[in-house]
């Protein structure tokens, strides 16, 4: 993942059915390249904008992931995002039970 820097991003598709998500980019030699990102739980864009430019993509700590997101873990809760839980504490011990990664992409 440590290669990413900016890249322009053309488009990305999500494929509910087989848990994953195409990300198709453009380096700065117009080069195109595939970023995919397979068995994933769950995701959230925000933001989405044409000629978007990728800063990296990194690895992030599961324990710190409530606490990053807890604004939106609060606001989806009800809507079951990411999932259904009573406690943030079920939901990290589901993520951690799966071995379960937080990508963080910065653009």
């Amino acid at each position: 993942m440590s290669k990413i820097h900016d890249i322009k991003i053309l488009n990305y598709q999500i494929d509910f059915e087989n848990s994953k998500i195409e990300m198709k980019v453009e380096n700065v030699q117009e080069k195109p390249l595939k970023i995919l990102f397979e068995d994933f739980f769950a995701f959230h864009f925000e933001n989405q904008l044409p000629d978007s430019i990728l800063f990296d993509i990194a690895k992030g700590e599961v324990d710190s992931f409530a606490l990053e997101n807890k604004e939106l873990l609060d606001k989806e809760k009800d809507y079951l995002w990411p999932m259904d839980y009573e406690k943030v504490e079920d939901l990290i011990k589901y993520i951690e039970g799966n071995n379960y990664h937080q990508c963080k992409i910065y653009s």
